[in-house]
């Protein structure tokens, strides 16, 4: 079976869950243990509201950064900033603990 690539864009592990799960033949072995592991590891309840209410903040972080705070869950400000550090952004003290507010809001 061939398949032609439609998009690619960086998607998060509950992004991917909800997406598989739709798909997914979960009869064969590997599908059961796909949706094993989505399951498992995808423990954000609503990624889109996350998602959204993080860039409402205005802080000008990119999707796929947003995207990996949301899969991360981190839980400290010191944390955040390590998945952060890669933009080299300023970004306030308070504000980072907006976003982890977020964060464990959808939890």
């Amino acid at each position: 079976m061939e398949y032609d690539v439609i998009d690619e864009k960086i998607i998060s592990e509950t992004e991917l869950k909800d997406s598989y799960l739709k798909f997914v033949d979960k009869g064969s072995e590997m599908g059961k243990r796909l949706v094993e592991h989505v399951q498992k590891n995808a423990k954000v309840n609503d990624f889109e509201a996350a998602f959204n209410e993080i860039n409402e903040l205005g802080l000008g972080i990119r999707e796929d950064y947003v995207r990996m705070v949301i899969d991360a869950i981190p839980t400290s400000v010191e944390q955040l900033r390590a998945i952060l550090s890669p933009l080299k952004s300023n970004i306030k003290e308070e504000d980072l603990k907006k976003i982890l507010a977020v964060v464990k809001k959808h939890l």
